[in-house]
């Protein structure tokens, strides 16, 4: 006989049906994520141990002409990276289909023009918006190029109207009313770079440059100012007077894009550089 309140498939006292999974459902979920994860992976964002990555060999443009320190680094680099040098005004309409090719771009006009043309610097914009990495030195790229040969915008100084919000620094006038990255307002410090951001990569290991004890280099600096959104990762220290000077500022556009600016030749300071390299790619 049963009792009239359940029947033979009446659940035990306290238990219950154990809930039913689709297992089927969910195998398209985890499949999304383990390809996710090991896209990240190939491309070196994340780094999971025995999961095969791509090409760890770099690709660099540089735009404008090095300096012996600058090819001294990369020279010495060759074993993960390759570089090709180019000049500004060499590119096309097509720049953004062209620097989408590099996966770091250095402009670097310290011992050229100091221009581009606005077809170039909307792409350098496209290029770090897309998470492109950009190294940005002194005041290269402060001047516009309007048409054929060497022709200057001379009403346009400064990265705002050739780049938009990327750039870290940012030319103001100084007291004489001229802009303070324009050629001839350098001022020459005699110091080290001392860093800011002491969990930053690009200064691992690196408290000052040179380091102490050995002889005060000389830095040809402009006196900018760090722009909205700019982390401060080092300064120039003078031994002279109280003033200092950013040295090196970064931008994040996103997740992925980066701005670095140097305010010296950082050939000066080799490892300076190699660890921001070693950062970037």
């Amino acid at each position: 006989m049963y009792d009239d309140a359940g029947g033979a498939d009446a659940a035990p006292s306290g238990g219950g049906k154990l809930p039913h999974f689709n297992l089927e459902g969910l195998i398209p979920v985890i499949l999304l994520i383990i390809i996710g994860v090991a896209s990240l992976n190939y491309f070196g964002i994340v780094d999971i141990p025995f999961l095969p990555q791509g090409s760890s060999r770099v690709n660099v443009l540089f735009i404008g002409q090095p300096s012996f320190g600058e090819k001294v680094v990369l020279d010495n680099l060759s074993y993960m990276l390759s570089y090709r040098e180019r000049d500004a005004r060499s590119f096309s309409n097509s720049a953004s289909e062209e620097l989408s090719q590099y996966d770091i771009v250095f402009l670097d006009q310290t011992l050229t023009e100091k221009s581009v043309t606005v077809a170039l610097g909307e792409a350098i914009n496209q290029y770090v918006s897309k998470g492109g990495k950009l190294i940005v030195v002194k005041n290269s790229g402060i001047y516009q190029s309007v048409g054929l040969g060497s022709a200057i915008s001379s009403d346009v100084v400064g990265w705002k109207a050739t780049f938009g919000d990327i750039m870290p620094a940012e030319c103001v006038p100084g007291s004489n009313g001229i802009p303070t990255c324009q050629d001839g307002q350098e001022v020459t410090v005699a110091g080290r770079i001392r860093r800011i951001a002491y969990d930053h990569p690009i200064m691992n290991g690196i408290e000052s440059a040179p380091a102490e004890g050995g002889e005060i280099p000389t830095f040809s600096v402009l006196n900018i100012q760090a722009n909205e959104g700019a982390k401060r990762i080092a300064y120039v220290d003078s031994i002279s007077t109280p003033q200092t000077y950013d040295a090196i500022l970064e931008k994040k556009t996103n997740l992925l894009g980066r701005v670095i600016y140097f305010n010296y030749d950082p050939g000066f300071t080799p490892g300076v550089l190699i660890n921001t390299i070693k950062y970037l790619k």
